[in-house]
């Protein structure tokens, strides 16, 4: 049998190989196929900001005589165009930046730098996304936003502290995971199933203090970029959405500082040249002390105080080698810590969570069509709990921890194409749930049977980016994944008593499970006009690490498992038509998405379902169905003037099907919300002063709550109604802010944030809790469903930023 099974994989993967090479080969042809009769010619550089020298990502570089031939800047802020030979105007352009001309004798292959500099209003520029310079009606990308931090600074967020994560849930197509909360679906999608990256390296849990703020430091940030559904090839290991976060550069001319103060937290950012316009570097932190403000409070009380504390820091390191190379250096490390005693000595606890990421990253440029960008990446998920409780001794551990490797090209034979071709590489090691604890008497109970699963995830991309016409472009990928699960480790059956019949155990590095998937993605956009257009889109997703949870978004206990012997992947087929269009010279963008999300091997827990230690692996626990979501999603944005915003709406539908949970009856799933609705705006008063607001409505969040009591033989029992068919309180909040910029100095400048979270007091539900009313010996007793809020009041705050050149 074993060699049987050795030539149908082997059969398998040939096959499968073969029908790579025909698709690339197909690429290739078209990709060389001439796209005119007369010479074409490279235009590259690096647009900047013309007083740090910093490469800016997203820029815009277009030819004013041909409006179809256009780039994007990368994130270092380097671009790359084919055009004719022939007389151009060169255009950039950048939210927040002057835009400037020049002409240029395209005869020849050539290099130009392009330096911004930055306009007098870019402190206060409100915009919920950074302009796409070429406008949305030009792309082929459909769900595609970019979050530049000039927006992120200026929204009303709760204790003032700036939140990526809560900027995006802004978005039509994201959900919140709840009031306060930095967790976010995604058209559908779980929490687990949204790639969120920091330079490459994956974050596992991308929250603080329980979600309610994002690891993401503000100041460390240069861009984001989210996109919903519809990835490019590069992009995998999830179904519904990636964040890609990037962090900034250190400007290479000149150091600085800047930070800021406020009620919970405090942060700083320093940068400077380490060689003069070769080298730089750029390190901040942020530590929260809220456990000194509100311990004086506590002091009394049986807990004693909260000495809860989290921080992050970011760093990094880049130098350019030569025109064509550069080297960089990143790194994130961020902790939640935090312990518990109750005065009287029965309770005592310590805990700590956190991430820790690495990139070295080496950008070449061959030639001025091919460009390689090769990342080695770390990264580290690890929570760790402990506590003395009525004479026991428990520690609580679980983690993720991944090493990889990643090359990318990057390269454009002709006007017309431009491919994107790599190989992606990731050692995993998940720790599972695992624990010991030991009573008074010396007895111990472990998890010792539990081990660590190991796993090679591969793939294999290519994407061709092909202008068909000029008013035609299509794009067109592949993915090729491929994961292995490896030992140690046993597998155990069990009969229908749950009782282990028999197993079979792999050593360690021995091939347990492998899985591959073929994933294409494809994408259209037809110009109607030089404002508006149609596009479409179809992706194909799988998920080979799954996190299933019980709470509404990603909490440290969570477990992060993989696909195995037990647990198939998740796959999505997702589907897309949108129509874009800009008008007034594009100081307003407006769009209409219809999609349709197919969802296969979704995981939930089997009913009945009780977590806590256990020698028996989590996967056992888990029941696998179908889903399904589809919506519809309206955008309207004011780019330009004093006054600016935007408006978002989606109306959308996310259901499950599991055979062994609710009877097989389709459910809905927990973050299916039919309505969800943004408004958001700010206005520059005059040169100090910057007004702005959010207005956000959703429909309530579904779940299971019980329908009655009843007792029997001695004991309680509760009758559950069909799985989430509750439906809590619809959620809406005003928030406002205003922002002061202090008097201009020397060096210094400086501006005062004031913001009312949750204006108008709106109790919107958290969770929502069972209790008694009446008493059973009245024969009147019965179930009431009870609200929690966690700020049922409006909450000012205020922060003061500063910064210094």
């Amino acid at each position: 049998m074993k060699s049987c099974s050795s030539i149908i994989y082997k059969t398998a993967t040939g096959l499968r190989i073969n029908s790579i090479n025909l698709l690339v080969s197909i690429m290739l042809f078209l990709a060389f196929a001439p796209a005119s009769a007369q010479d074409s010619y490279r235009l590259s550089g690096r647009v900047v900001d013309a007083l740090t020298g910093e490469g800016l990502a997203g820029a815009s570089v277009s030819l004013q005589e041909r409006i179809s031939i256009g780039a994007i800047t990368e994130t270092d802020g380097s671009f790359s165009l084919t055009a004719p030979a022939g007389t151009y105007t060169v255009v950039a352009k950048y939210i927040g930046y002057d835009d400037t001309k020049q002409v240029l004798e395209l005869d020849q292959n050539s290099q130009v730098n392009i330096k911004l500099a930055p306009t007098a209003y870019s402190v206060q520029e409100v915009v919920v996304v950074a302009e796409r310079q070429q406008p949305i009606t030009q792309t082929a990308t459909l769900g595609q936003l970019e979050l530049p931090m000039e927006t992120i600074k200026t929204l009303p967020v709760l204790f003032g502290e700036l939140d990526i994560l809560k900027t995006i849930q802004l978005l039509p197509g994201v959900q919140s995971g709840g009031e306060g909360n930095t967790g976010f679906y995604v058209r559908g999608g779980g929490a687990d199933q949204n790639l969120v990256l920091l330079d490459n390296a994956v974050v596992y849990n991308p929250g603080h203090l329980l979600n309610f703020f994002s690891v993401f430091n503000s100041d460390a940030i240069a861009n984001t970029t989210l996109i919903k559904g519809n990835m490019p090839a590069r992009y995998g290991g999830r179904l519904s959405s990636v964040l890609d976060i990037e962090m900034r550069e250190g400007d290479m001319s000149d150091f600085s500082a800047e930070g800021g103060i406020g009620l919970i937290s405090s942060r700083l950012t320093v940068q400077g040249p380490i060689v003069e316009d070769k080298a730089s570097f750029i390190f901040s932190g942020r530590r929260t002390y809220i456990d000194a403000i509100l311990n004086p409070f506590l002091k009394n009380t049986e807990q004693g105080g909260v000495p809860f504390r989290f921080y992050d820091l970011n760093g990094k390191l880049t130098y350019d080698l030569s025109a064509k190379d550069k080297l960089s250096l990143s790194g994130y490390y961020g902790r939640d810590i935090g312990d518990l005693r109750l005065s009287d000595g029965r309770f005592n606890s310590e805990f700590s969570w956190g991430n820790a990421t690495a990139t070295a990253r080496w950008k070449h440029l061959f030639n001025d069509k091919l460009f390689m960008d090769v990342s080695g990446v770390f990264s580290n998920y690890q929570f760790e709990f402990n506590w003395d409780f009525g004479g026991y001794n428990t520690v609580l551990q679980t983690g993720v921890e991944d090493y990889s490797l990643n090359v990318d090209f990057d390269f454009t034979p002709s006007v017309r194409h431009h491919l994107q071709y790599g190989v992606q590489y990731t050692y995993h090691t998940l720790r599972p749930r695992t624990g010991e604890a030991e009573g008074e008497d010396g007895e111990t109970f472990g998890t010792s049977q539990v081990l660590p699963k190991y796993a090679h995830e591969t793939a294999f991309y290519v994407s061709d980016d092909w202008n068909v016409t000029d008013k035609l472009l299509v794009s067109l990928g592949l993915r090729s994944s491929h994961f292995m699960q490896v030992g140690p480790f046993s597998y155990y059956r069990f009969n229908e008593n749950n009782i282990v019949t028999d197993s079979t155990r792999y050593g360690s590095g021995e091939k347990v499970k492998t899985f591959q998937a073929l994933e294409p993605r494809a994408s259209a956009r037809y110009k109607l006009s030089e404002q508006s257009s149609v596009k479409a889109g179809f992706a194909r997703s799988a998920q080979y690490l799954h996190l299933v949870s019980n709470a509404y978004t990603t909490l440290p206990l969570d477990v992060w498992v993989p696909s195995s012997a037990i647990v198939e992947p998740q796959r999505a087929t997702q589907y897309a038509l949108g129509y874009f269009k800009s008008f007034a010279e594009n100081q307003y963008e407006g769009s209409m998405e219809v999609y349709y999300k197919d969802l296969e091997n979704q995981l939930e827990y089997r009913e009945g379902f009780a977590p806590g230690p256990s020698n028996r692996d989590l996967e056992y626990e888990f029941v696998s169905g179908n889903g399904e979501s589809y919506g519809v999603e309206f955008f309207l944005r004011k780019n330009y003037g004093n006054l600016q915003g935007w408006f978002g709406y989606t109306l959308s539908k996310t259901t499950r099907q599991f055979p062994d949970l609710n009877n097989g009856r389709e459910f809905p799933a927990r973050f299916d919300r039919r309505h969800d609705l943004s408004l958001v705006g700010s206005y520059k008063y005059n040169n100090r002063w910057t007004f702005g607001g959010s207005f956000i409505f959703g429909t309530g969040q579904a779940t299971t709550l019980p329908l009655r009591r009843y007792y029997l033989e001695g004991t309680i029992n509760y009758q559950y109604g069909d799985r989430n068919s509750f439906r809590m309180q619809p959620t809406h909040r005003l928030d406002l802010s205003a922002t002061l910029k202090g008097k201009d100095r020397e060096r210094i400048e400086s501006s005062w944030t004031f913001s009312i979270y949750n204006v108008y007091g709106r109790r919107n539900p958290f969770l929502y809790y069972v209790d008694n009313e009446g008493s059973l010996s009245n024969q009147n007793l019965k179930l009431q469903a009870k609200k929690v809020s966690i700020i049922p009041f409006p909450l000012p705050s205020v922060t003061w930023n500063f910064s210094w050149k």
